[in-house]
């Protein structure tokens, strides 16, 4: 949706300030290079929030809070609303007009400042994209015969055994890195908080080439199989997962059939999506992990007043996971978490999207098959769809 032309302008000089300047700002205690990070604004810790100065994004691993640009920042840790985070970045009130020539001069200085960024971004993604490949690379193939491999071992625990996987069906590409470092940025070094097995998939981009590498660390001793790291503070838990590499828009195919596929079965983690695949194969879909949400959903549009629409999606914004040509039919499969996350919001904004974007494609090319979309609701407390078949749950 257009914004008025005062907001317009508002968000526009807003935008001239980065993430990064608003927290030297605010005197937050980051660390020096490129993902400064430190304690969070919102929930503290220690070095749980950070911000990339290339992308212009910030990520707290344990409150969630997350975004690109500073308004999503000041929204964020402020709790404030789009219009009031954009008053105060800029200082401005919302409806004073401005004089047309400056705010012609806002839209061109924001517009060069997204692009400088913008190029910034994708020259430091295709570095993280390469070091992400060499990783991959390290690792060995896992399969389920025999069962040694301490990825296999982790599957079947999570309910997860198909004999279908093995060669030399298009079967499930996961390899496995038998010992690889945990490491935690304090200051401007690294420090390794663990080494252990970890089970590692590509992400492809939509072209299918290689985007970035996905690594869970595996502890069998766990309840669920994953490793446990000590809390950062009194309530910060450290990740058994992280991405590495340009993930946007990609997925983790871990099956797809070697013809006549129609339809993608997409889960946000490996086991939803590897669980509907061993329990409700159908040779004729493909099984697709998301990578997380906000790839699943895309940007949210936003409304006349600047609020965020959870369930509506910016279409201008296709740096997502959109279905390919032949997909006729998408299934996102949705995890129970909190209300406050708006994850079914999330997973009816990213279907929208991708149902639009299609008939907005067929309108110029009608040899595209139409889209179908359908997702299957949450479970409910904090439950997704391998806590029905988990072994032990």
């Amino acid at each position: 949706m257009t914004l008025p032309a005062a907001l317009a302008t508002l968000r526009d000089e807003a935008m001239l300030t980065s993430c990064e300047a608003w927290a030297l700002q605010k005197g937050w205690q980051l660390s020096r290079g490129i993902d400064r990070a430190g304690p969070c604004p919102v929930c503290g810790g220690t070095d749980r929030f950070a911000i990339h100065i290339r992308k212009n994004t910030f990520l707290c691993r344990q409150c969630g809070i997350s975004g690109v640009g500073v308004i999503d920042l000041v929204m964020r840790t402020e709790g404030v609303e789009f219009v009031p985070a954009c008053e105060i970045v800029t200082g401005r009130k919302a409806e004073i007009e401005r004089d047309p020539g400056e705010a012609a001069r806002f839209a061109a200085q924001a517009d060069a400042e997204q692009n400088k960024r913008a190029v910034e971004a994708e020259r430091y993604r295709e570095a993280a994209r390469k070091a992400a490949y060499g990783l991959w690379n390290s690792g060995f193939e896992v399969w389920w015969a025999g069962g040694g491999a301490v990825s296999a071992q982790y599957l079947r625990l999570r309910g997860i055994d198909w004999p279908m996987m093995e060669p030399p069906s298009p079967g499930v590409r996961l390899r496995e890195i038998g010992l690889h470092p945990w490491k935690e940025k304090r200051g401007d070094t690294w420090v390794t908080l663990h080494q252990g097995p970890a089970m590692v998939a590509a992400v492809q981009r939509r072209d299918g080439t290689f985007g970035a590498v996905h690594v869970t660390w595996l502890d069998l001793a766990q309840p669920k199989g994953k490793l446990v790291l000590p809390a950062d503070g009194p309530s910060g838990e450290r990740p058994s997962k992280k991405v590495l590499g340009a993930k946007k828009g990609g997925a983790i195919r871990l099956f797809t059939p070697a013809y006549a596929a129609k339809r993608i079965v997409m889960g946000e983690g490996i086991e939803t999506t590897l669980t509907a695949c061993a329990h409700a194969f159908e040779f004729d879909t493909a099984y697709w992990a998301g990578v997380d949400l906000g790839n699943m959903a895309g940007r949210a549009a936003r409304s006349a007043s600047g609020g965020q629409l959870w369930d509506q999606p910016d279409l201008d914004d296709t740096d997502c996971f959109l279905p390919p040509d032949w997909c006729e039919e998408l299934i996102y499969l949705c995890d129970g978490d909190e209300a406050s996350n708006h994850t079914e919001e999330k997973v009816i904004r990213g279907l929208r999207r991708a149902l639009t974007i299609r008939e907005r494609d067929r309108a110029e090319e009608a040899r595209l098959p139409a889209l179908s979309v359908s997702y299957v609701p949450p479970l409910g407390e904090g439950r997704d769809l391998n806590d029905l078949v988990r072994v032990g749950a």
